[in-house]
């Protein structure tokens, strides 16, 4: 029995109801049923458990439906009764979720299982299993207590077996391996595990209020977010100034087929919410940390899911503190437990840098006014993992994934490079986004030198070593304007950037229907190729000598874009874009 006045709370978002009581009566039970709703409650939530096991649970919250509770910092919620919220999980039983819990755990010695129901029906649940089994499995939900661990440290030791003896504070996230097997069963037209994804039933009294966890100077530390509803993650990350702001997240190969840490093929991507931006994972194998040649998947996390787990690190020794202000209704895609990407207003770029043609690592530089060249908390995101060799920007000599610092024409902004052998280097652009600069470059500090990068790519070979204040990326965000421009002021004479001097640069002439080539430092052309976007060859020529600069006639060549490759004797390749206009 659904009693009316409850179901309009529902449906009336706009208001404001200062408590909520549901107990069922001598004759029925009492509960709420949220379907694609949000339920906002200003205080206190007293719940009484109903009778029969079909309708046991006091309020369901069923497609993206989500309970928000007013400002406070004690939860005063009660009573025998509980919420029911579905999530999804992965349906493989060899790949991590990184979990949180939305219900209260509440007296010491609970399992598990006390909290992570499998779904029946609409209504109805039942205590999933805790098995010793390896595999997990869905239909009936088995749930292996072989990988339910936290974290709190600085060091693969650290994390702590949780298994059969869960006992967790509030906020602190955990890990779960999913399950095999299929459960085609419906549930408001979705099936239990269609065998992509696995709905959980997450039961017990809801999480409100401040919660805490102590967090100490460099230590990592698992969370979860800790409330049935989704959570405002740049709210979250930007108030808690005593971590560094910067949010990571785990992420696997997909289908994997082993229980041994040697086969994990998995990574930490990273947020920043002042930059806006994630930078998805390098996959690696564990515990060597050798590149597999795959990255993660590109989400966009602002907004967390109910009971997501991810990754913190102390900047100071304080708290991690989750409140009501940082809860938020927001819906997931279907299918997934991520919600849409959005667009970001915040000019950034996405650097690659390919090593020896097998992984790439993506590093993101944003602008921003108010930022400074060091680390600004909940912008600048430090290195999560290791590698052997690396490609990284360099913020007081560590290492960075995202680097958030003011426009700066000219800027030399330093990247940190360490190799553990002779590697072959690919620097190119991945994305521009609100930022539009007329000229990209990667600076060799070694040979003074500046190599256009913004429409194609500068490759490399180093020899083993570490090479922390030689290479560099700079831009020039509008170029001088030119003497003949007609609106130039009369007799004006541009100075060109110091960083024009030392460059190769190939440019399309199309009025004088020419492609250009010049080399202004101390070497000279080896070879020049033209290609069509097909990759055929339209024109092919290779030099003897040191010449330094070559044009090649376009005027019989269709109107297109071409792909120019062209290598230095001082054995540097460099490509670029050109669009022919005749």
């Amino acid at each position: 029995m659904k009693l009316p006045l409850l179901f309009l709370m529902i449906f009336s978002v706009s208001g404001i109801y200062a408590q909520l009581y549901i107990a069922p009566s001598e004759k029925s039970d009492s509960y709420l049923y949220a379907k694609d709703r949000l339920l906002y409650v200003e205080n206190e939530i007293h719940l009484t458990e109903n009778l029969r096991k079909e309708t046991q649970a006091s309020i369901y919250f069923r497609n993206e439906a989500q309970l928000i509770q007013g400002a406070k910092n004690i939860s005063q919620n009660e009573g025998s009764g509980k919420i029911s919220v579905f999530q999804e999980g992965t349906s493989n039983a060899y790949d991590y979720n990184y979990w949180g819990l939305p219900v209260r755990i509440g007296d010491k010695n609970k399992q598990l299982n006390d909290f992570i129901y499998e779904p029946l029906s609409n209504t109805e649940s039942r205590n999933a299993k805790l098995i010793s089994a390896l595999d997990g499995s869905s239909d009936p939900l088995s749930i292996s207590n072989r990988w339910i661990y936290t974290f709190s440290g600085t060091s693969y030791s650290n994390w702590h077996y949780a298994g059969d003896h869960f006992d967790l504070k509030p906020g602190e996230g955990f890990t779960m391996k999913g399950v095999n097997g299929i459960n085609l069963k419906e549930i408001e037209g979705q099936p239990i595990n269609a065998g992509s994804s696995q709905i959980y039933d997450f039961r017990g009294m809801p999480n409100d209020g401040k919660i805490e966890l102590p967090i100490q100077k460099d230590q990592t530390l698992l969370v979860g977010n800790p409330y049935p509803s989704a959570l405002d993650l740049d709210k979250f990350l930007t108030e808690n100034t005593s971590s560094t702001g910067i949010a990571y997240f785990w992420d696997s190969r997909k289908n994997g087929n082993s229980h041994y840490l040697s086969d994990y093929e998995g990574g930490y991507g990273t947020y920043s919410p002042g930059a806006g931006i994630y930078v998805p994972a390098i996959f690696r194998k564990y515990p060597d940390g050798t590149e597999t040649g795959e990255i993660g998947q590109l989400y966009a996390r602002d907004i967390s899911p109910i009971a997501q787990g991810f990754m913190v690190i102390g900047k100071n020794e304080g708290k991690i503190v989750f409140q009501n202000s940082q809860r938020v209704f927001q819906k997931e895609e279907p299918g997934v437990s991520e919600f849409k990407n959005h667009e970001t207003a915040i000019p950034s770029l996405r650097l690659n840098i390919e090593m020896d043609s097998t992984y790439i690592r993506q590093l993101v530089l944003a602008l921003r006014d108010n930022a400074t060249p060091d680390e600004d908390h909940a912008m600048d995101a430090r290195k999560m993992d290791s590698a052997p060799s690396d490609v990284n920007w360099s913020l007081s000599g560590e290492a960075y994934i995202i680097n958030v610092r003011p426009k700066k024409d000219e800027e030399l902004i330093p990247l940190k490079v360490k190799l553990e052998k002779e590697t072959s280097l690919k620097f190119s652009v991945a994305e521009l986004n609100n930022f539009n600069p007329d000229r990209l470059f990667i600076y060799d500090s070694k040979d003074d030198l500046y190599f256009g990068i913004k429409t194609g790519y500068l490759k490399l070979s180093l020899a083993k070593g570490e090479y922390n204040e030689r290479f560099y990326l700079s831009y020039i965000e509008k170029l001088p304007t030119s003497k003949t421009d007609p609106e130039a002021p009369e007799g004006y004479k541009p100075k060109p950037p110091n960083i024009l001097l030392n460059t190769i640069d190939i440019f399309q002439n199309n009025r004088e229907e020419k492609l250009e080539l010049k080399v202004l430092y101390d070497t000279g052309i080896s070879s020049f190729r033209l290609y069509d976007l097909n990759g055929k060859i339209i024109f092919s020529q290779s030099f003897k000598g040191n010449q330094k600069d070559f044009a090649l006639p376009t005027g019989n060549l269709s109107n297109a874009v071409y792909i120019v490759k062209v290598n230095t004797t001082d054995q540097r390749e460099l490509t670029k874009k050109i669009g022919i206009k005749n």
